[in-house]
């Protein structure tokens, strides 16, 4: 090795290598499952490849048949939310005429907010609509492409090309490739734009944010320049605000620039629940996943699409890892089943607990039907799953009714959709605080709201009492005299009045309820019987779903996937292989050291032991004499010989300490390492 040469790499031979250091067996039997996991699963044959390749098959087509139309209700939903955005946008663009600009640059600044998932099918929106009375072209540009300025208009003289309008091939880049013209000059891009006659030419810029401010605005400066042969029209998408976006450009760039300003309305991640869970489910995500789901995505903030993809992968999660969700479809769930099928549904809690109820019955013969025979059991899974599916729609049915009536009502504090969901499927929704509390305040309502809800609920899974009760209210209400004032009920507040008396100087209040006329006396019996038949319906409907016999197979409820996926802990992995390697490796050498250190272990794993026991800067010398003190030891022939293969190992566990961020070099000790990390933090 030369001085001027930075590094070496070190492959020593079979022979080279120190006999005394046994090789390390890589682990094949299965993890064990931690302390609060250790009870088998019920489908773990199945998992462990025993499951036909038709069944596996089938689920994956399961899983595109479940989310095709879920994907297509989440896209209808942002294109409703952005739909009046878009229109005003390709409104501002075909409004755009470059002979009246005087030299500015038209320019539209869209704040999209800190959700830029959907950016990119924005601007394609507004192209399209802009692109139905204009030759329009889009093109979509973004930091990672256009890193200076030379780049930029490459990218941009390129992209434009591309979008062949008249579908006929085009030598626009021959006189670049000849070397007659560069490839970024913009006379490339105005030939183009005159021979195929093209109006607009968009220049979407979708995160202008992550732009450097030089090179943005060097590319206005150029844009500018060609403003009257090339009809430039800008988008750029705003995380922040446009005062913060000024302040990337110069103010000459700014002058060139003629700007408005559109606001993204943004999609309410409720919305985006709520929607998920009530129309066309196939599987329901259970409480405890969706408030992870939902709690992680009210710290982190985290994009809209980020949180469609955690739905997604509970139902990838579901089709995919759980070999009984075959059974959902009811037509080839019985052809493609096999008897590790039927063994994983008898060993659900909720088949012990149905078999247990057979017992308290005393229909022995019947039990004992459903644990031999494979077809009898196959015909109870798909008689109850259908039963499984209509409680559960019932049970999102009564929670979209209280939401309703929420919405009616005038509350200090609204309770979101997903709260109430959460809770009834926890079955304790009837026991919440803000149920009693909407309740009561139904009693409380005028006739007038009243009938505004009534009549939106009878287009909801309501019993149909509810609809001749309102035909009686209308009846009452019709009959009323002079000007249409609304009834009210005992229960309003407006029937009550404070007395105040004065007795051995001390003032006390007391509530008197004034008389009610004939109509208010009727409609509090009316009241009366709303509120029973609501309450009455709450409580058939709300029951607990993990009553449901194989509720299991309906709900996913595993949270562990969703954790390890989208909070992964890398720190944490590299903390546990570096301080305990025999549980990645599953070598009896390196366990039996109890957590000690050991010459077994892996040099790394060692220098990592050594440097925890170290201070803030660590003395080099030091670290070397207590590693060789390790892995070298008394009585070895050829002890040179076998420093210096320490000394490697020493070397290559330094680099790979470094490269995982944990020490650098100190400056102020030349011979010293500064520690940079602590284990747990």
């Amino acid at each position: 090795m030369t001085e001027y040469e930075g590094c070496y790499v070190f492959t020593p031979d079979e022979a080279d290598i120190v006999s005394q250091r046994p090789w390390k067996l890589r682990k094949t039997e299965p993890a064990k499952a931690p302390a609060d996991q250790n009870r088998e699963l019920p489908f773990a044959p199945l998992l462990k490849g025993l499951e036909k390749l038709e069944s596996t098959r089938i689920r994956s087509e399961m899983f595109e048949l479940a989310w095709r139309p879920k994907e297509t209700l989440l896209k209808r939903i942002h294109d409703d939310a952005s739909s009046e955005t878009v229109k005003e946008v390709a409104s501002f663009v075909k409004s755009a005429d470059p002979a009246e600009s005087n030299g500015k640059l038209r320019t539209g600044l869209l704040v999209t907010g800190p959700d830029n998932s959907t950016t990119v099918s924005l601007f394609e929106s507004i192209a399209e609509i802009a692109n139905l009375e204009s030759r329009t072209v889009l093109v979509i540009m973004n930091s990672g492409q256009s890193p200076n300025l030379k780049t930029a208009l490459k990218y941009i003289n390129q992209r434009a090309a591309s979008r062949n309008l008249d579908s006929q091939d085009d030598a626009i880049f021959d006189d670049a490739k000849d070397g007659r013209r560069l490839n970024y000059d913009l006379q490339i891009l105005s030939d183009y734009v005159q021979s195929h006659s093209v109006d607009k030419l968009l220049l979407s810029f979708q995160d202008s944010e992550a732009f450097e401010g030089k090179c943005l605005t060097d590319i206005v400066h150029v844009l500018s320049s060609w403003s009257d042969r090339i009809p430039f029209v800008l988008l750029f998408g705003i995380a922040t605000s446009v005062e913060i976006f000024q302040e990337k450009l110069s103010r000459e760039a700014i002058r060139y620039l003629d700007g408005s300003a559109f606001h993204v309305q943004q999609v309410d991640v409720e919305n985006i629940f709520k929607a998920f869970q009530s129309e066309q489910p196939t599987v329901w995500v259970g409480p405890e996943l969706s408030r992870m789901i939902l709690q992680r995505q009210k710290n982190y903030m985290q994009s809209r699409s980020t949180f469609v993809s955690s739905l997604k992968y509970a139902y990838m999660t579901h089709f995919f890892a759980n070999p009984l969700s075959i059974f959902l479809n009811t037509t080839q769930s019985l052809a493609s089943s096999q008897t590790e099928h039927y063994e994983a549904v008898r060993n659900l809690p909720s088949f012990r607990r149905y078999a247990q109820t057979l017992i308290d019955r005393k229909e022995y013969e019947t039990l004992r039907t459903l644990l031999d025979d494979n077809d009898s059991l196959g015909d109870l899974v798909v008689q109850e799953l259908q039963p499984g599916k209509k409680a559960l729609l019932a049970i999102v049915g009564a929670v979209n009714v209280l939401f309703r009536i929420q919405t009616s009502l005038t509350l200090r504090t609204q309770t979101p959709w997903s709260e109430m969901y959460i809770r009834a499927m926890c079955a304790e929704l009837a026991e919440f605080a803000a149920f009693e509390e909407i309740m009561a305040s139904v009693k409380e309502l005028p006739s007038d709201i009243m009938a505004d809800l009534l009549d939106d609920l009878a287009g909801m899974s309501v019993p149909y009492e509810l609809a001749e009760i309102m035909v009686e209210l209308n009846r009452l209400t019709d009959h009323l005299e002079g000007p249409k004032i609304p009834l009210r009920s005992a229960y309003d507040v407006h029937h009550e009045t404070l007395r105040t008396t004065v007795v051995a100087q001390k003032v006390s209040l007391s509530k008197n309820t004034s008389t009610l006329s004939m109509q208010d006396s009727a409609y509090t019996k009316i009241v009366d019987r709303i509120y029973t038949t609501i309450f009455s319906y709450f409580e058939t409907t709300l029951i607990n779903p993990q009553d449901l016999l194989l509720n299991e197979i309906l709900i996913f409820e595993s949270k562990s996937p969703h954790r390890e996926v989208f909070t992964p802990k890398p720190r944490f992995a590299i903390e546990r292989a570096l301080g305990s390697p025999h549980d990645y490796l599953g070598c009896d050498c390196c366990g039996g050291s109890e957590g000690g250190l050991s010459a077994t272990q892996p040099a790394t794993a060692i220098m990592y032991q050594l440097y925890l026991e170290s201070g803030a800067v660590i003395n080099t010398a030091d670290l070397w004499s207590a590693f060789w003190t390790i892995v070298g030891g008394d009585g070895i022939e050829d002890e040179e010989a076998e420093q210096q293969r320490a000394l490697v190992l020493f070397s290559r566990a330094l680099a790979e300490l470094k490269y995982l961020g944990m020490i650098k070099n100190s400056r102020k000790k030349a011979d010293h390492l500064a520690k940079l990390s602590w284990k747990g933090l």
